[in-house]
């Protein structure tokens, strides 16, 4: 089955191997087999960031940035130490 899916609706990715979680704003999810990589090549890069090599979060679901993770919806998501800086660089934060 083919499953139509609107980027603006999508919260995160999480990826175990060759399978990937699109998890949507309706708190479903979709199971596909394809790598974290292979997933955000089909989607808006400048919605989309990776946070670490088995994340990735939309831009528009996040709620506040800490130095090792974010939360989007009241769940936290993994930021790697490699990804901050480029995490950062993607939002306009005001300071």
């Amino acid at each position: 089955m083919l499953k139509k899916v609107h980027p603006e609706d999508v919260i995160c990715l999480f990826t175990e191997k060759n399978y990937t979680k699109i998890f949507l704003s309706d708190k479903s999810y979709y199971m596909v087999r394809s790598t974290l990589s292979n997933a955000l090549k089909k989607l808006p890069d400048d919605i989309f960031i990776k946070t670490h090599r088995s994340f990735a979060v939309s831009v528009l679901y996040i709620d506040s940035i800490y130095k090792d993770h974010l939360v989007v919806g009241d769940e936290p998501v993994p930021i790697a130490r490699q990804y901050y800086k480029s995490v950062r660089n993607k939002l306009n934060i005001i300071e």
